[in-house]
């Protein structure tokens, strides 16, 4: 009958699920110490920012910001990694991401790779980046990008993101 079609036709659009936008995940990247870092091995909620050394003003604010929160409740860092991942492989070098990151809470691994592997992790978070370069010799560039603080779960698991306006002492109870 036409009732029974109906129902059937508003059942099948009601197990139709929204598709689901994947946000995150694991990584592999080199920290300020050289070392290898995977998130796999990371048994904490992990604090993502990304950013570049080289950024004139907004980077290294956001970063202060989020130090605070860390230094101001020292259990967070028992419990969350604050991360800070480059966007910019070319120029923020192991050395320049130690060098950078001696200005911020010491709980922050601050981490680069090829471009190839910074690329891959871009692409997981959805990061937008634009290189404002007038020519290839131009050394001194600007980067526009997605300027996002994401957290994740122990198993990289997407949880929310924040603008950092957003970003309270008491994130990670809400």
């Amino acid at each position: 009958s036409f009732i029974s079609i109906v129902i059937l036709f508003i059942n099948f659009l009601y197990d139709k699920k929204a598709p689901s936008i994947t946000l995150g995940g694991s990584f592999i990247l080199t920290d300020q110490d050289g070392k290898r870092f995977d998130s796999r091995k990371v048994n904490f909620k992990k604090l993502i920012y990304f950013g570049y050394t080289y950024c004139p003003d907004i980077c290294p604010f956001d970063l202060l910001k989020i130090s605070k929160i860390f230094e101001n409740n020292p259990k967070l860092k028992n419990e969350v990694k604050p991360i800070f991942i480059t966007v910019d492989p070319e120029r923020d070098t192991i050395n320049n991401l130690k060098i950078f990151m001696e200005n911020f809470d010491q709980s922050f691994s601050a981490l680069t790779g090829t471009n190839e592997e910074v690329k891959k992790v871009l692409k997981k978070f959805k990061i937008y980046v634009k290189i404002n370069k007038s020519d290839p010799s131009d050394e001194n560039y600007l980067i526009d990008h997605s300027s996002l603080i994401f957290l994740l779960d122990k198993n990289d698991n997407y949880i929310k993101f924040f603008r950092t306006n957003d970003l309270k002492e008491d994130f990670l109870f809400n």
